[in-house]
């Protein structure tokens, strides 16, 4: 009898990529940007535009503070005498002074362009400017915390509670910055947002007249407070988080904080010939400065 030994003779992918990949990949017809950070803090800023175009690299705010002028008695003898006693109000200022140039750049081949049909140019841009926006809400955090004028604890040591938001916007209005809902603006983490939406007692309606029983819940809002809840990391170096309670930039008693463009955010490119590429920046200068102190509550360890 014959045998035949049987051998595999089966055609495979790995079989055509000996000298070259035979075997076509399909790209996805579009990338796929991903997750971004969740910016909020320029909302508590005043943006202002006085140094665009114009000579020089530093703001002055005046400002004026309470009990610039106090009111006095007189008799009408000590008036024909001595007449009024005159006063004058105290001006301060707070220098806001433009810093380094904020800049992301980047370089695509011309290779890459002609080798793929995906839109990387625009990919790059996109990307950029989330940098630029990610490098201004740190800076704006950065300036509210230092330039707290009201630091607290949480009643109950990293946890944010309900209690410890009323108690930081009682700070505010003791100061005199007083306003109705959406004049006071909450800044915290997810975390946060955690512990308070798990705290019922911003619901009560004990806290309520029958007639003034909202019928749709105070969503988004805590102690009067707009919450913007960001993953902007909130937190010293040691790990401890912190909330922030600013008074809104639009409130009638002037701004918290400040924010002074010099060169709003602009785009470049041009043409490197020799390395056959093109060259793309976007840049920006500005300057953030806390105005009134005593309209930011930091609440810390929380």
């Amino acid at each position: 009898m014959v045998t035949f030994e049987e051998t595999n003779q089966t055609l495979m992918t790995t079989d055509l990529v000996d000298t070259c990949d035979l075997i076509a990949v399909m790209i996805y017809h579009e990338i796929l940007y991903g997750a971004t950070y969740k910016l909020v803090f320029m909302n508590a800023c005043l943006q202002v535009d006085d140094l665009v175009g114009n000579t020089g690299n530093e703001l002055c705010v005046a400002t004026l503070g309470r009990g610039e002028f106090t009111a006095r008695t007189i008799s009408e003898a000590d008036m024909d005498l001595s007449g009024m006693t005159k006063d004058k109000i105290s001006p301060t200022t707070v220098s806001i002074s433009i810093g380094d140039i904020v800049y992301v750049a980047t370089r695509i081949s011309d290779v890459l362009k002609e080798d793929s049909t995906l839109d990387w140019v625009r990919a790059s841009l996109s990307k950029m400017g989330e940098a630029i926006g990610y490098r201004i809400d740190c800076d704006i955090r950065d300036t509210l915390v230092v330039g707290a004028g009201h630091v607290a604890t949480p009643i109950t040591l990293g946890t944010l509670s309900y209690d410890d938001v009323v108690d930081a916007v009682a700070s505010l209005k003791v100061s005199g910055y007083w306003g109705t809902d959406g004049d006071f603006l909450l800044f915290c983490n997810a975390d946060q947002e955690k512990d308070l939406v798990k705290d019922t007692r911003f619901t009560d309606t004990a806290r309520y007249s029958t007639a003034n029983i909202p019928l749709v819940g105070e969503i988004g809002k805590f102690s009067s407070c707009i919450a913007f809840v960001t993953d902007i990391p909130m937190e010293w170096n040691n790990g401890v988080a912190y909330a922030i309670v600013v008074a809104s930039p639009t409130n009638k008693y002037g701004p918290a904080c400040m924010f002074a463009w010099k060169r709003h955010i602009k785009q470049e490119a041009w043409r490197d010939a020799q390395e056959q590429r093109d060259v793309f920046s976007l840049s920006t200068r500005y300057a953030v400065g806390v105005i009134f102190p005593d309209a930011i509550s930091l609440i810390s360890d929380c």
